[in-house]
């Protein structure tokens, strides 16, 4: 075969010194001599040997020109025959599995320690003049050398200093990876390394992987490498999260932590401990009796904050051969009050008739006198009023029953939203349906669906409009 058999166009030009011979051939000329005829058994003895000669320079030169343009065809052996010979130089790609199962130990090593030595170990047994592309496998692919490189020291080193995640695993766009990594390389033996411990979440387009070794098995030769063996007891902390409260200052908040078992065997006597912004000490420790194979249990542990702002808080169980799952943590705000703006399309005569009436009674059911001690503080507007107020100024806006916003206050509203702040939409009878549907839901997408049309009337005390019919009687 040829590294660049284009150049085998070349071969045409063997032509040109046949031509050249044919255009210079010896031409004749008939003179009349008496003398000829003493030249005669000269000419004749040496007739042979002067056409060899020149058959033998047209050959020459015609061998010269074939040679030429098979040096540049770069012709090479196939892999199959090239050990005959000597080693052939190879492009790499060595691909590692660094995924959050690859903590998993023996005792002795990690399987992504495993996994190292065995990438080295690839690149040591490379005849001289290989090159490497180093990549890792994840949820992502990190092509650490995305383009193969003929420094073998740097490969080495950078797979000493590869580092492994926290996160799942896909095999599939690794492998298409190294595949492109290698594509037009000029070496005649490609080869890819996929070094893992298979766990099945990393296999999870299995049929796309082997669809892609069919459909380039002529471009490169892939072999898998699997590090570790299959774990039979694993614990993990599998959630971890605020249970529901309103996590404000020096109010003890409940985190529901979950602790499942993934191994074959039960697990007793499992103890938790919960951990606020990375302290040593723990602010609560528990134990579960038994945990079954193949099933969760969930604990409550209680955690106090003295100070509002950002915090975090974790959830760990006793090291096993997996450490990667051993510890959950999350972060969340702890909020020094809640400022929430309502919005009232209709204020009545009287407190008692206005459409935020109940609203702020719910959201502070404190006595006037001590609203502004109240975690909740509440501020009510009216539609005209609305237009002077800054709603960066609040956590929450509430439209209350209102007819529609002015362009300006509407925009105010969505950039409000898309920084964080939050929306209530409550509606009645003063709402402008299509004001709704067109501005807030279409254009400026604030609405998770479409208004209809109003049902019942709210002005009939003595009939209920019902959400379903069904009679539960029996």
């Amino acid at each position: 075969m040829f590294l660049n058999p284009i150049m085998l166009l070349g071969l045409s030009a063997v032509s040109i010194p046949i031509v050249i011979h044919l255009l210079n051939k010896r031409k004749f000329e008939r003179v009349v001599w008496a003398a000829m005829r003493f030249l005669r058994i000269s000419v004749e003895q040496n007739q042979r040997r002067i056409k060899f000669e020149d058959l033998l320079l047209l050959i020459l030169r015609c061998v010269i020109v074939a040679l030429l343009a098979l040096a540049l065809a770069r012709p090479a052996l196939r892999a199959a025959t090239a050990g005959v010979f000597g080693q052939t130089r190879v492009a790499a790609a060595i691909v590692i599995d660094h995924s959050a199962s690859m903590s998993t130990t023996d005792g002795v090593e990690s399987r992504f320690d495993a996994a190292r030595k065995a990438a080295l170990s690839v690149i040591d047994t490379l005849p001289a003049g290989s090159s490497v592309a180093v990549l890792l496998a994840g949820e992502d692919v990190h092509a650490l050398i995305p383009e193969p490189t003929f420094d073998l020291n740097l490969a080495r080193k950078t797979i000493q200093d590869a580092a492994r995640s926290d996160r799942g695993s896909d095999v599939y766009p690794a492998v298409k990876a190294a595949f492109d990594a290698l594509a037009g390389r000029q070496a005649l033996r490609r080869e890819i390394y996929v070094i893992t411990d298979a766990q099945a979440v990393g296999w999870s387009r299995m049929a796309e992987v082997r669809r892609l070794l069919v459909e380039r098995e002529k471009e490169a030769r892939a072999s898998f490498v699997r590090v570790g063996e299959a774990e039979t007891r694993n614990l993990s902390v599998s959630d971890l999260r605020l249970s529901g409260d309103m996590p404000e200052p020096d109010r003890a908040l409940r985190f529901s932590v979950v602790v499942t078992n993934h191994g074959a065997e039960e697990a007793r006597d499992v103890r938790v401990t919960l951990r606020v912004n990375r302290e040593p000490a723990p602010v609560e420790q528990t134990a579960i009796d038994v945990i079954a194979p193949g099933s969760s249990r969930a604990v409550s542990m209680f955690a106090r904050f003295r100070e509002a702002g950002y915090h975090t808080v974790s959830a760990r169980i006793a090291a096993d051969r997996v450490p990667a799952d051993d510890e959950r943590t999350i972060a969340f705000r702890v909020l020094g009050g809640v400022k929430v703006l309502l919005v009232d399309g209709e204020p009545g005569r009287e407190p008692r008739e206005s459409e935020t009436f109940l609203l702020r009674a719910l959201l502070a059911p404190v006595p006037p006198a001590e609203r502004d001690q109240s975690f909740v503080k509440v501020a009510t507007v009216n539609t005209a009023e609305v237009e002077r107020v800054r709603f960066d100024d609040f956590d929450v806006v509430a439209l209350c029953n209102v007819t529609d916003l002015s362009e300006t206050r509407a925009a105010a509203l969505e950039r409000f939203v898309v920084r964080g702040g939050g929306l209530l939409v409550f509606t009645g009878g003063n709402v402008n349906v299509r004001f709704y549907n067109e501005v807030l839901g279409e254009k400026l997408r604030l609405l998770p669906g479409q208004l209809g049309e109003a049902h019942g009337s709210a002005d009939d005390a003595e009939r209920f409009f019902h959400l379903q019919s069904k009679d539960y009687a029996h």
